[in-house]
């Protein structure tokens, strides 16, 4: 009768809980899926013919012991970061997918060079049923439960690591001092000489950059000189279409000068293992000049810089003044997703008005209109809020709820914070008496510290229980609430002319973002 009934226990039961993939049981088993893992640090033929030995290393090895290598995983990158790795990220979403049992690599320098990467893609592995394996280590992530074996051969491959990025870094340090380049991929206008030790002038793009600085001083802004070039089908070095960063890059960039600066910036890992790159002190740049043929002269270069300065300065003092842009920031165009910006415009007659534009920064948006009435777009968008809140009944219940969650979280936090104290005042009563008996302390000074020590206890117990008791006394609790809903109601109906203070702060509370089409029409994502 008993064996009939599948007895589930309630944690199991009223939890949405995942089924546990024992990897384990996939020991001594043959003709198991999995994937071949080989990494390079470049693309040097070297490196390449590395590739091929890899490859036919872990052929060899699944024929041995009987593994099915459905594909192999290459990726040319450097060791540390795991998550920088395009075939890495294929490889786990094959493991999330169920394709592959597990990954088998030559040896772990190749999967990474740091041991938080190695520990989190074993445990990774581990959490889908999938296993590792190392061939020059001899390492096999079911027979690690512990992780020591692999934190140890983890912290080698970190340090080897670090001692070659040393030896490179010296041998970049070096070229630098000499006025040679340590780019793989130099600025626009230049390429690499055949040594690939300096940087040359290409003659093509580099009559591309001339022509947008010739553009830039004639007054062009960055944002026409980016539409120019998309519409001319110019392509840019590394993206598909021109961008105003990519402009401002160039302007901007000192190598047009002939100088070459290294040593500016470095990488460290954050607290969540993402590189994060950071500015050098300039005592620590590496400067050197005349280090290649200049495509500006000092003179149009300073020039340059000073018109961008005097047009950064004039867009500050737009954004310092008195008014506002309610929607900025969460403002789109309906037919490319760019964002559109609000700006004031000054007539001759000292006149100031208001839009939201669209400056099609790309240059690849069809939308006619560019402008949108601020005023206009503005009271669209409140009205739409105050029809939101027209049920004033929701509006009750919605505070009453966060009012009392409010006080609940305020005064649990409170009793523990009271409890706490309570606990080290009867600690520091049992320290006194200690300290009495071992004749620490006279007669007189126990007495004077236990009357203060029980006057505190006495008055804590006394605050814990008046807390505990708080809501069932407490007679004002509707009327306060009353006059919060009140007030909000107030502030909702007079939502137009309301402070803009105000204003910003519903609208970013309840609004995600804006899509405006030309006839003004809006769609709206809010937040909840």
């Amino acid at each position: 009768m008993y064996d009939k009934i599948n007895y589930i226990p309630p944690l199991v039961s009223c939890n949405k809980l995942k089924t546990y993939i024992d990897h384990h049981e996939t020991i001594g088993k043959t003709g198991l899926d999995v994937g071949g893992y080989i990494r390079v640090s470049t693309k040097k033929e070297a490196q390449l013919t590395s590739i091929e030995n890899q490859k036919k290393i872990l052929i060899d090895w699944a024929k041995i012991n009987n593994y099915n290598i459905v594909k192999f995983y290459t990726d040319v990158k450097s060791g540390s970061f795991t998550y920088l790795r395009n075939e890495m990220q294929q490889l786990k979403e094959d493991i999330n997918k169920g394709v592959l049992k597990g990954i088998v690599a030559k040896e772990i320098a190749r999967t990474s060079r740091d041991i938080m990467d190695i520990l989190e893609l074993k445990r990774f592995l581990e959490n889908k049923g999938a296993f590792f394996i190392s061939l020059k280590e001899n390492y096999d992530s079911r027979c690690d439960d512990d992780e020591f074996l692999l934190i140890i051969y983890a912290g080698l491959a970190q340090k080897e690591r670090k001692t070659t990025a040393g030896r490179v870094k010296v041998t970049q340090m070096l070229k630098a001092r000499e006025g040679k380049t340590n780019v793989a991929s130099p600025a626009y206008g230049y390429k690499l000489s055949q040594d690939k030790q300096y940087l040359v002038v290409d003659e093509e793009n580099s009559k591309i950059y001339k022509l947008i600085v010739e553009k830039f001083l004639e007054g062009w802004g960055q944002l026409k000189i980016c539409k120019w070039l998309n519409s001319q089908e110019i392509p840019p070095k590394r993206v598909k279409h021109w961008h105003t960063n990519s402009i401002r890059a160039i302007l901007t960039n000192p190598v047009y000068l002939g100088i070459t600066i290294y040593n500016a910036t470095t990488l460290i890992r954050d607290s969540c293992g993402k590189q994060k790159r950071l500015v050098r002190p300039q005592k620590e740049w590496i400067v050197r000049y005349d280090t290649h043929p200049p495509l500006i002269s000092h003179k149009d270069y300073y020039k340059v810089q000073e018109i961008i300065s005097e047009r950064k300065n004039k867009a500050s003092k737009e954004w310092s003044g008195p008014k506002k842009y309610l929607l900025s920031g969460i403002l789109y165009c309906s037919i490319c997703n760019s964002k559109i910006y609000g700006i004031k415009q000054s007539s001759t007659k000292n006149k100031t008005f208001y839009y939201y534009v669209h400056h099609d920064r790309h240059g690849i948006c069809q939308t006619k209109t560019k402008y949108w009435n601020m005023k206009k777009v503005d009271e669209i968008i409140l009205t739409k809020i105050k029809d939101f809140f027209n049920d004033t009944g929701l509006i009750k219940k919605i505070i009453s709820e966060k009012y009392n969650l409010y006080n609940k979280c305020t005064d649990n936090k409170k009793i523990i914070e009271l409890n706490t104290s309570l606990q080290s005042t009867v600690i520091a009563i049992k320290k006194q008496q200690e300290a009495y008996e071992k004749d620490i302390i006279s007669i007189d000074e126990y007495n004077l510290r236990l009357k203060d020590l029980r006057e505190e206890k006495k008055n804590l117990i006394k605050e814990i229980e008046l807390l505990n008791i708080k809501h069932q006394k407490n007679s004002n609790t509707d009327k306060i609430l009353e006059s919060i809903n009140n007030k909000i109601i107030n502030s909702l109906e007079n939502l137009d002319r309301a402070d803009y203070s105000l204003q910003e702060m519903i609208v970013l509370k309840l609004i995600k973002r804006i899509y405006i089409s030309n006839d003004y029409s809006l769609e709206i994502e809010y937040t909840y």
